[in-house]
Protein backbone atom coordinates (compact mmCIF):
# COMPACT_ATOMS: atom_id res chain seq x y z
CA UNK A 1 0.00 0.00 0.00
CA UNK A 2 2.89 2.41 0.71
CA UNK A 3 4.34 3.94 -2.43
CA UNK A 4 7.52 1.95 -3.25
CA UNK A 5 9.01 5.06 -4.89
CA UNK A 6 9.46 6.75 -1.49
CA UNK A 7 13.12 7.40 -0.64
CA UNK A 8 13.45 6.45 3.02
CA UNK A 9 16.97 7.89 3.45
CA UNK A 10 15.84 11.29 2.19
CA UNK A 11 12.75 11.22 4.40
CA UNK A 12 14.82 10.30 7.45
CA UNK A 13 17.15 13.24 6.85
CA UNK A 14 14.22 15.64 6.50
CA UNK A 15 12.48 14.33 9.62
CA UNK A 16 15.60 14.84 11.75
CA UNK A 17 15.63 18.56 10.98
CA UNK A 18 12.36 19.45 12.75
CA UNK A 19 11.10 16.11 14.11
CA UNK A 20 8.18 16.27 11.69
CA UNK A 21 7.56 15.74 8.01
CA UNK A 22 4.77 15.72 5.45
CA UNK A 23 5.35 13.00 2.86
CA UNK A 24 3.67 13.51 -0.49
CA UNK A 25 2.26 10.61 -2.58
CA UNK A 26 2.57 8.35 0.45
CA UNK A 27 0.34 5.51 -0.78
CA UNK A 28 -0.06 3.87 -4.13
CA UNK A 29 -2.61 5.99 -6.06
CA UNK A 30 -5.22 3.24 -6.24
CA UNK A 31 -5.01 2.66 -2.48
CA UNK A 32 -5.48 6.36 -1.72
CA UNK A 33 -8.45 6.58 -4.08
CA UNK A 34 -10.12 3.53 -2.52
CA UNK A 35 -9.67 4.85 1.02
CA UNK A 36 -10.95 8.28 0.01
CA UNK A 37 -14.06 6.74 -1.53
CA UNK A 38 -14.68 4.75 1.64
CA UNK A 39 -14.46 7.87 3.82
CA UNK A 40 -16.62 9.93 1.49
CA UNK A 41 -19.44 7.44 0.98
CA UNK A 42 -19.40 4.48 3.38
CA UNK A 43 -18.39 5.46 6.92
CA UNK A 44 -21.18 5.87 9.54
CA UNK A 45 -19.78 8.97 11.20
CA UNK A 46 -20.01 9.70 14.92
CA UNK A 47 -19.40 13.14 16.47
CA UNK A 48 -16.59 13.58 18.97
CA UNK A 49 -16.37 16.52 21.39
CA UNK A 50 -15.77 17.34 25.07
CA UNK A 51 -18.84 17.57 27.28
CA UNK A 52 -18.00 19.03 30.67
CA UNK A 53 -14.61 17.41 31.32
CA UNK A 54 -15.29 14.17 29.43
CA UNK A 55 -14.53 13.21 25.85
CA UNK A 56 -17.88 12.24 24.35
CA UNK A 57 -18.85 10.29 21.25
CA UNK A 58 -22.32 10.72 19.82
CA UNK A 59 -22.94 7.67 17.67
CA UNK A 60 -24.34 7.77 14.16
CA UNK A 61 -27.51 6.07 15.39
CA UNK A 62 -28.11 8.78 18.00
CA UNK A 63 -27.40 11.52 15.50
CA UNK A 64 -30.06 10.15 13.17
CA UNK A 65 -32.68 11.43 15.63
CA UNK A 66 -31.11 14.86 16.15
CA UNK A 67 -33.37 17.83 15.50
CA UNK A 68 -32.21 21.28 14.44
CA UNK A 69 -32.63 22.38 18.04
CA UNK A 70 -30.42 19.50 19.22
CA UNK A 71 -27.69 20.60 16.80
CA UNK A 72 -27.94 24.20 17.97
CA UNK A 73 -27.68 23.12 21.61
CA UNK A 74 -24.64 20.99 20.86
CA UNK A 75 -22.95 23.79 18.95
CA UNK A 76 -23.61 26.28 21.75
CA UNK A 77 -22.21 23.88 24.34
CA UNK A 78 -19.08 23.24 22.29
CA UNK A 79 -18.47 26.91 21.53
CA UNK A 80 -18.94 27.98 25.17
CA UNK A 81 -16.26 25.61 26.42
CA UNK A 82 -13.89 26.45 23.58
CA UNK A 83 -13.57 30.08 24.74
CA UNK A 84 -11.05 29.27 27.45
CA UNK A 85 -10.67 25.47 27.65
CA UNK A 86 -9.49 22.62 25.49
CA UNK A 87 -12.23 21.57 23.09
CA UNK A 88 -12.77 19.87 19.76
CA UNK A 89 -15.59 18.78 17.54
CA UNK A 90 -15.31 16.62 14.45
CA UNK A 91 -16.70 13.46 12.91
CA UNK A 92 -14.97 10.32 14.06
CA UNK A 93 -14.93 6.60 13.33
CA UNK A 94 -12.88 4.72 15.93
CA UNK A 95 -11.23 2.17 13.70
CA UNK A 96 -9.60 -0.05 16.34
CA UNK A 97 -12.80 -0.32 18.38
CA UNK A 98 -14.90 -1.08 15.31
CA UNK A 99 -12.36 -3.67 14.16
CA UNK A 100 -12.37 -5.47 17.51
CA UNK A 101 -16.17 -5.39 17.68
CA UNK A 102 -16.42 -6.57 14.04
CA UNK A 103 -18.74 -3.69 13.19
CA UNK A 104 -19.39 -2.68 9.58
CA UNK A 105 -17.45 -5.72 8.31
CA UNK A 106 -17.35 -4.60 4.68
CA UNK A 107 -15.52 -1.35 5.36
CA UNK A 108 -12.08 -1.06 3.78
CA UNK A 109 -10.97 0.64 7.00
CA UNK A 110 -10.71 -2.76 8.70
CA UNK A 111 -8.04 -3.81 6.23
CA UNK A 112 -6.29 -0.52 6.98
CA UNK A 113 -6.17 -1.38 10.70
CA UNK A 114 -4.35 -4.58 9.81
CA UNK A 115 -2.02 -2.80 7.40
CA UNK A 116 -0.83 -0.08 9.79
CA UNK A 117 0.03 -2.78 12.33
CA UNK A 118 1.85 -4.97 9.82
CA UNK A 119 5.66 -4.91 9.49
CA UNK A 120 5.78 -2.82 6.30
CA UNK A 121 4.07 0.25 7.79
CA UNK A 122 5.60 -0.02 11.28
CA UNK A 123 9.10 -0.49 9.85
CA UNK A 124 8.58 2.52 7.59
CA UNK A 125 7.56 4.65 10.57
CA UNK A 126 10.53 3.43 12.62
CA UNK A 127 13.06 4.06 9.87
CA UNK A 128 11.83 7.55 8.95
CA UNK A 129 11.64 8.73 12.57
CA UNK A 130 14.52 6.76 14.06
CA UNK A 131 12.24 5.63 16.89
CA UNK A 132 12.62 1.85 16.88
CA UNK A 133 10.59 1.27 20.05
CA UNK A 134 7.35 1.67 18.07
CA UNK A 135 5.46 -1.62 18.35
CA UNK A 136 1.90 -0.87 17.22
CA UNK A 137 -0.36 1.82 15.82
CA UNK A 138 -3.90 2.87 16.56
CA UNK A 139 -6.27 4.66 14.19
CA UNK A 140 -9.41 6.66 13.77
CA UNK A 141 -10.96 8.09 10.65
CA UNK A 142 -11.86 11.77 10.88
CA UNK A 143 -13.98 14.20 8.93
CA UNK A 144 -13.94 17.96 9.57
CA UNK A 145 -16.88 19.85 8.11
CA UNK A 146 -17.85 23.55 8.57
CA UNK A 147 -17.72 24.52 12.25
CA UNK A 148 -15.33 21.72 13.24
CA UNK A 149 -11.96 22.34 14.91
CA UNK A 150 -9.38 20.89 17.31
CA UNK A 151 -7.80 23.27 19.81
CA UNK A 152 -4.18 23.39 20.95
CA UNK A 153 -2.81 20.20 22.53
CA UNK A 154 0.38 18.13 22.48
CA UNK A 155 -0.92 14.53 22.21
CA UNK A 156 0.54 13.39 25.52
CA UNK A 157 -1.82 11.15 27.50
CA UNK A 158 -1.39 9.44 30.85
CA UNK A 159 -0.82 5.71 30.49
CA UNK A 160 -0.40 5.82 26.71
CA UNK A 161 3.04 5.48 25.18
CA UNK A 162 2.64 7.63 22.09
CA UNK A 163 5.88 8.13 20.22
CA UNK A 164 4.84 9.40 16.78
CA UNK A 165 1.59 10.97 15.58
CA UNK A 166 0.54 10.33 12.01
CA UNK A 167 -2.07 11.92 9.74
CA UNK A 168 -2.89 10.30 6.41
CA UNK A 169 -4.70 13.01 4.43
CA UNK A 170 -7.37 11.78 2.03
CA UNK A 171 -9.11 14.96 0.89
CA UNK A 172 -9.09 15.97 -2.75
CA UNK A 173 -8.15 19.58 -3.65
CA UNK A 174 -8.46 21.16 -0.20
CA UNK A 175 -7.83 24.91 -0.08
CA UNK A 176 -6.01 26.75 2.70
CA UNK A 177 -8.68 29.43 3.16
CA UNK A 178 -11.25 26.75 4.00
CA UNK A 179 -9.46 26.16 7.33
CA UNK A 180 -8.77 22.65 8.59
CA UNK A 181 -5.02 23.33 8.62
CA UNK A 182 -2.63 21.38 10.84
CA UNK A 183 -0.59 24.09 12.55
CA UNK A 184 2.35 23.62 14.91
CA UNK A 185 2.93 26.06 17.77
CA UNK A 186 5.80 27.06 20.02
CA UNK A 187 5.53 27.33 23.80
CA UNK A 188 4.19 30.89 23.45
CA UNK A 189 1.37 29.76 21.17
CA UNK A 190 2.84 31.25 18.00
CA UNK A 191 2.42 29.31 14.75
CA UNK A 192 5.75 27.92 13.58
CA UNK A 193 4.64 25.64 10.74
CA UNK A 194 1.47 24.91 8.75
CA UNK A 195 0.59 21.77 6.79
CA UNK A 196 -2.14 21.87 4.16
CA UNK A 197 -4.03 18.54 4.08
CA UNK A 198 -3.00 17.64 0.54
CA UNK A 199 -4.40 14.45 -0.94
CA UNK A 200 -2.41 11.26 -0.26
CA UNK A 201 0.09 12.93 2.06
CA UNK A 202 1.32 11.35 5.29
CA UNK A 203 2.34 13.63 8.15
CA UNK A 204 4.55 12.24 10.91
CA UNK A 205 5.57 14.20 14.00
CA UNK A 206 7.14 13.32 17.30
CA UNK A 207 5.08 13.47 20.48
CA UNK A 208 4.88 15.81 22.35
CA UNK A 209 4.35 18.69 19.92
CA UNK A 210 1.91 21.58 20.35
CA UNK A 211 -0.51 21.75 17.43
CA UNK A 212 -4.13 22.34 16.45
CA UNK A 213 -6.49 21.94 13.51
CA UNK A 214 -7.88 25.31 12.51
CA UNK A 215 -11.61 26.08 12.35
CA UNK A 216 -13.27 24.92 9.14
CA UNK A 217 -15.02 27.82 7.41
CA UNK A 218 -18.79 27.82 6.74
CA UNK A 219 -18.13 28.01 2.99
CA UNK A 220 -15.96 24.86 2.81
CA UNK A 221 -17.85 22.81 0.18
CA UNK A 222 -17.02 19.34 1.51
CA UNK A 223 -15.30 17.54 4.34
CA UNK A 224 -11.63 17.25 5.25
CA UNK A 225 -10.91 13.52 5.51
CA UNK A 226 -8.01 11.75 7.19
CA UNK A 227 -6.92 8.64 9.03
CA UNK A 228 -5.00 9.60 12.17
CA UNK A 229 -3.38 7.95 15.15
CA UNK A 230 -0.11 7.24 16.91
CA UNK A 231 2.78 4.85 16.65
CA UNK A 232 3.16 3.57 20.20
CA UNK A 233 5.72 1.71 22.28
CA UNK A 234 4.90 -0.87 24.93
CA UNK A 235 4.67 0.11 28.62
CA UNK A 236 7.99 -0.47 30.48
CA UNK A 237 6.53 -3.40 32.45
CA UNK A 238 4.85 -5.08 29.46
Amino acid sequence: MLNPALKIDNLTTEFRQKRRIQIQDALLPEAAESLCGCLEHEVPWDVAYIDGEQSTLLTASKLADFSQEDWMDLNNKVQARAVDKFQFIYNSYMMITAYKEKRDPRLLLHSMVEYINAPAFLDFMRKVTGIFSIMKADAQATRYIPGHFLKKHNDQAVGQYREIAYVLNLTRKWQADWGGLLQFLDDDGKVTDTYLPTFNSLTLFQVPAWHHVSYVAPFAPYGRYAITGWGMSRPPDA
